[in-house]
């Protein structure tokens, strides 16, 4: 059985090119919002998670850049864990993990539809992200 550690994460073209490359360095830094691609990912996923936003992927699908461990590695320990206990949630059951891609599937499909909805404010023109504060708040401040 594959390690769900090691599976890498899956995104449409689209978004990378909308919302990833826009709020997050690849290698890290300090321009963006997010360090790192995976960090984005991660805001994201939580978004799809709090608001139940489930979207299945539609290709193209960008490279498959991190993976659980890729976030462990880079002290985002607690947000590879948190990922894991949102799939859970969502599943109802532990038993996904018996089937890591079924797992990474879902967080992937819940990131999507975090994706979509800042994409979606981003439209609107209700929250352009230029800073922590406002990614903060779309978390913290939802229905």
């Amino acid at each position: 059985m594959e390690n769900i550690f090691d599976i890498r994460f899956s995104f449409e073209q689209k978004t990378k090119d909308s919302v990833i490359l826009k709020f997050s360095n690849k290698q890290g830094g300090q321009f963006n919002v997010f360090s790192y691609h995976w960090q984005c990912f991660v805001w994201a996923a939580v978004i799809g998670f709090l608001r139940d936003e489930r979207r299945p992927l539609e290709p193209p699908i960008a490279d498959k850049p991190f993976s659980l461990s890729t976030m462990k590695a880079h002290d985002g320990e607690h947000d590879a864990e948190a990922l894991i206990c949102m799939c859970i949630a969502k599943a109802g059951k532990l038993d996904i993990l018996k089937n890591p891609q079924e797992a990474i599937q879902l967080i992937n499909e819940y990131a999507n539809g975090g994706f979509y909805h800042i994409m979606k404010l981003m439209e609107n023109g209700e929250n352009n992200f230029n800073d922590l504060e406002k990614v903060k708040q779309e978390i913290f401040n939802r229905d």
